[in-house]
């Protein structure tokens, strides 16, 4: 039988428990370093350490056999339904219609570009001027013995707000990364290629929309106006996550909550015109 853990604690208790940790100072166990190497500019060279800022927190579920709750495996098998061990798998560049050009591993590793401790910086630019759309995983760098040149770094671009670019290889596979000043860090965000993100000009369907009429824009202004707010991020949380949460430990005690539904919305408006109206409305 699969062993039983310990679900996080409930929010409140969590909160309270982060709050107390950072009130002592330093969490007592930090992400491990990610990269290490060196930020150059010119002949300047700053050694630093790079740990990933982000966490995965998504509810995660694993398969088991419902008679013996024991996790599911997965073999491998060719389409004529033979198994195949790992040792007899070679990698296919696709062709289209089932057609393959066959590579084996060492082909492959020897394309990889080879692993590189610096990330040589040779341009800087307007962080407002990136289009997020390009950012990928952000990572924390941190000085390592480098605590002059490091303070000077942050310092400057804090002050510019410029940001640097250049490239960097993380898992094998190089990327381009900018580097720039968070909440009294630097931090470097791999960047996305040009051709990786979709130009949404090439669509149909986004030509010839028609133009909204005035009326139309000033209730639309009108609902921006009414529900603008400051940003706040913490004020949105993985609801998901805390039912999935909340359902195990009822069930873990022995009885069982099922999460309630969502109400339905009321009866929609007969025109986008009235829709806006009745919003606006809402609002006041």
């Amino acid at each position: 039988m699969p062993e039983v853990v310990q679900l996080p604690e409930e929010r409140g208790e969590r909160d309270e428990k982060i709050e107390t940790q950072a009130g002592a100072g330093a969490p007592s166990v930090l992400p491990r370093t990610t990269w290490s190497g060196n930020l150059r500019i010119g002949l300047v060279n700053i050694p630093v350490k790079a740990l990933l800022m982000t966490k995965n927190l998504r509810t995660g579920f694993r398969m088991l056999h419902k008679s013996c709750q024991t996790p599911i495996s997965f073999k491998r098998f060719c389409q004529e339904g033979e198994e195949v061990a790992f040792s007899d798998i070679v990698y296919g560049y696709p062709l289209g219609n089932s057609k393959y050009v066959v590579l084996d591993k060492k082909e492959i590793e020897k394309a990889k570009p080879q692993s590189r401790n610096t990330i040589a910086l040779d341009r800087f630019v307007n962080f407002f001027e990136i289009d997020p759309h390009y950012f990928e995983d952000t990572y924390l760098l941190l000085p390592d013995r480098s605590e002059e040149a490091y303070s000077l770094l942050r310092s400057i671009m804090e002050k510019t707000g410029k940001a640097a670019i250049g490239r960097i290889t993380l898992h094998t596979r190089e990327r381009v990364v900018l580097v720039h000043y968070h909440r009294q860090a630097v931090v470097a965000t791999t960047l996305r290629y040009a051709d990786e993100v979709v130009d949404p000009q090439i669509f149909p369907a986004l030509a010839n929309l028609p133009q909204p009429q005035e009326k139309e824009l000033q209730l639309a202004e009108q609902i921006i106006k009414s529900m603008s707010g400051e940003l706040d991020l913490k004020a949105y949380r993985d609801q998901y996550k805390e039912r999935i949460e909340a359902l195990v430990r009822s069930k873990m005690a022995g009885a069982v909550i099922v999460p309630e539904k969502k109400k339905k919305p009321g009866p929609a408006a007969k025109s986008l015109m009235e829709a806006l109206r009745l919003t606006a409305e809402s609002l006041k």
